[in-house]
């Protein structure tokens, strides 16, 4: 075999070949830099290439792979020798912007060069530098430009780059494909770690200098414009910003780059804005301004607890705005709870609206507003001397809660000089929203029929469930509303849809135990309308006929609320045979039940003939009863007779005496009245000259005077059963836990009882005591806060 010379004997031969690649390196620096204006053939590309192989492989057998390895490491030192000499002879020297153009173009044709430089040096690529651990022929070609161009200039590079952005910033249109370019060329001088270099060579100082701009932009702003411009513009920046790393910056900068601008825009500025005396959020909430409130919702969300300090801005307001409706009917010389109510659902569907539309439900502000609401919903409204007397003409009945029921359809008020059906009579010091609200659901039952439709009255329904929702005495407006809801019941004043669709919205806020008895007193009206039925035939079977329509409803004692207690109204004898009748039916029918008759909230339609016609009337069961004494004594009755006669308290009498001799329809007459007090000596006869245009007419009742202790006595039930839930509640915890320290017993006490009202701790201790004292629990003998379960 024939051996080849050495090109480490022979240095000529080495500078030969090299030569040769030198003046294709230059034709290949031509071609690029020319715009690729000529072109290297194939066949000069094969050449160069096979010139590359001889070197890295000439006399491999005769030299042995020291000399080969010599001549591939002198190869290699001459590749980075002819790009950092090429490099070094096109070093740009301009500055300013041209200098990004010059880099850019610089970077973009060396990138090609040492691709094709690669290609050419492939085989050399993939031996020697594999097996000597060297940088392989691309890495080693980008550094050298890092070493001879960026690392000198870099410094300039930044500067006219920021001045761009600068520039940009201040409205000049700006080239950002190039800016995006001279970016990039950050990024990848960190070669297989893009970021390296990139955050150190350029994100630091971009965002130091960017936070300087911003600082001195805002300071500006903040003493020239108001909260709303301030922020028109600052979140116009932040958009700018945004749009500017995604069109030119690395990805990892926008994050950084927004958080800069925020900090110095909203985050140093932002006590001054909300604050802002014109402004700030307080005038933006006065003034309705949802567009910007909504906006610096948008900005202010973007910090971290940035939403807090306005949240408590918030609060405060409606608070104040709440607490100024309680005022202002506390000073009013009548406390009208249908405007006091609408009131706080109009203050209440405003910031729902807000809350929803403006602030997206977000938990901070839903707190804020629940807050505000449960502050100024549970205080109790003072109405010391401003009981309404209701006079002998008044034209309603009084409910147990001492509230006027509606004697229109509107709810407001009769003839002249009587109170409007939505003004409280009380002589109580105050009142409580939770009686309030009750009333209002009260004079809602009523009047929805012929008011709204169906969806209306939904949608109201949900705005009173909601404000319900604040209060913390929730069982106090369940007493109230369950005395209310059994008038309702019983004089048939209200519908079946209405009364289960706001039961069911409490049920669901509440749970069911809630509302157990409002559901039992709905149900039981309609089992008494099947009863009924089963009556009648019961009677038709027995051809039993009254000559008149007895009708009974049958309450359940545990659903609905006490009411008059040893009821000894003596009734007509066929009344009385018909009741005698019906408990021998009912008690065919259930076991170990027993009938107690409540007449007092018993209605009668009579049929009473004057001389100017016949006319139907509807009244109580006491009335009809007065009035039916007459049927037999045309000479008249004296008051205090019909005491013994009917087996009546005198109040009872008295008040039905007024209501038919000195209300709307005087279907008695008084024959020497002696002022205007019912006295036990007063006569009364028939009014034979009554006339009415109306054929049917509804008699009301009357209340002389408002009982001061109607609520007193709600309250005092509401206290009691308090007492009992809170016993229930701290015997489950502790048969559950068998023994709790005293903090966390009552913690979680009232955790569980707060659904339905708010203990008061010192009450639970009381209780826990008592609890003691009957052996449910005892103390720890070696620690006193420490209580155990007694099974």
């Amino acid at each position: 075999m024939q051996t080849g010379e050495s090109f480490e004997e022979d240095p000529e031969k080495f500078e030969e070949k090299w030569a040769l690649l030198r003046k294709g390196f230059n034709k290949l620096l031509e071609t690029i830099e020319g715009g690729f204006k000529c072109s290297i053939e194939n066949f000069e590309y094969m050449t160069y290439y096979a010139v590359v192989y001889d070197l890295s492989t000439q006399s491999r057998l005769d030299l042995g792979m020291e000399s080969v390895t010599q001549t591939a490491a002198k190869l290699y030192q001459r590749y980075g020798d002819i790009l950092r000499q090429y490099l070094a002879e096109r070093r740009p020297y301009v500055q300013g912007s041209a200098i990004l153009e010059n880099m850019v173009s610089r970077w973009s044709n060396h990138k090609i060069i040492v691709k094709w430089m690669q290609k050419l040096f492939a085989y050399l690529d993939r031996y020697h530098t594999k097996h000597n651990a060297l940088d392989p022929l691309r890495e080693c070609g980008l550094k050298c430009f890092y070493t001879e161009i960026y690392d000198g200039l870099k410094s300039n590079l930044f500067d006219a780059l920021f001045e761009e952005i600068q520039k940009e910033r201040n409205g000049f249109i700006v080239n950002r494909t190039l800016l995006h370019d001279a970016v990039n060329l950050f990024v990848e001088m960190g070669l297989d770690a893009p970021s390296s270099i990139y955050e150190r060579d350029f994100e630091t100082l971009f965002l130091q200098k960017t936070a300087e701009f911003y600082k001195i932009e805002s300071s500006r702003w903040i003493s020239e414009d108001s909260a709303t411009e301030y922020m028109r513009k600052a979140e116009e920046r932040l958009l700018q910003e945004q749009q500017r790393a995604q069109a030119y910056l690395y990805s990892s900068s926008e994050a950084n780059l927004v958080r800069c601008v925020e900090k110095e825009l909203l985050a140093e500025h932002q006590t001054t804005l909300i604050e802002m005396e014109n402004s700030g959020v307080v005038a933006l909430l006065r003034d309705s301004k949802l567009s910007d409130l909504a906006r610096m919702f948008r900005l202010f969300n973007r910090l971290p607890r940035g939403l807090e300090p306005i949240a408590v801005i918030v609060k405060d307001y409606i608070t104040e705005a709440g607490m100024k409706i309680v005022k202002k009917h506390a000073e009013l010389p009548e406390l009208d709870f249908k405007n006091y109510v609408t009131e706080m659902l109009d203050l209440h569907q405003t910031y729902t609206h807000i809350l929803k539309e403006v602030w997206e439900n977000h938990a901070t502000f839903h707190k804020a507003v629940k807050d505000a609401f449960e502050t100024f919903i549970n205080q109790s409204i003072p109405v010391n001397n401003r009981g309404v007397p209701v006079s002998a003409t008044a034209a309603s009945s009084s409910s147990s809660s001492g509230s006027m029921e509606p004697n229109s359809a509107s709810g407001t008020g009769g003839p002249p000089g009587q109170p409007r059906a939505t003004i409280l009579c009380t002589t109580n010091s105050t009142v409580s929203c939770a009686e309030l609200l009750a009333n209002f659901c009260d004079l809602l039952m009523k009047n929805s029929a012929e008011k709204m439709s169906e969806s209306d009255m939904d949608d109201l329904l949900e705005r009173v469930v909601a404000l319900f929702g604040y209060i913390s005495d929730k069982d106090l407006f369940q007493e109230f509303y369950r005395k209310q809801l059994s008038r309702r019941l019983l004089l048939a004043s209200t519908t079946d849809e209405n009364e289960r669709s706001l039961i069911s919205k409490l049920k669901l806020k509440c749970g069911g135990p809630y509302t157990s008895k409002l559901e039992g007193m709905i149900n039981d009206r309609n089992l008494s309308t099947e009863t009924q039925a089963q009556f009648r035939e019961y009677m038709e079977a027995r051809s039993i006929n009254p000559g008149f329509e007895f009708t009974v409803q049958v309450l359940t004692t545990g659903f609905w609320p006490d009411f008059k207690k040893n009821d000894t109204l003596t009734c007509p004898d066929s009344v009385l045979s018909m009741m005698a009748e019906f408990r021998k039916f009912y008690d065919g029918r259930t076991q170990s039940r027993v009938l107690r008759w409540v007449h007092s909230l018993g209605s009668v339609t009579l049929k009473a003939a004057f001389k100017k016609g016949e006319k139907e009337l509807s009244m109580s069961a006491y009335q009809a009863c007065v009035l039916l004494m007459f049927n037999d004594r045309a000479e008249g009755v004296q008051a205090g007779d019909m005491t013994t006669a009917l087996q009546l308290t005198w109040e009872d009498v008295k008040k039905a005496l007024q209501s038919l001799s000195a209300g709307r329809y005087k279907i008695l007459n008084r024959t020497d009245p002696s002022g205007k007090d019912i006295k036990e000596t007063d006569h009364f006869v028939v009014n034979d000259e009554f006339a009415e245009r109306q054929r049917k007419i509804k008699i009301p009742t009357v209340v002389a005077k408002i009982n001061p202790k109607a609520t007193a006595v709600v309250v005092q039930q509401v206290e009691e059963d308090r007492r009992h839930a809170i016993e229930a509640c701290i015997v489950r915890l502790m048969k559950s836990r068998k023994s709790m320290e005293h903090t966390q017993l009552v913690s979680e006490a009232i955790s569980q009882l707060s659904q339905h009202f708010k203990p008061d701790p010192k009450v639970i201790k009381r209780r826990i005591e008592d609890l003691i004292a009957r052996e449910y629990l005892e103390r720890d003998p070696d620690k006193a806060s420490l209580y155990r379960y007694l099974a």
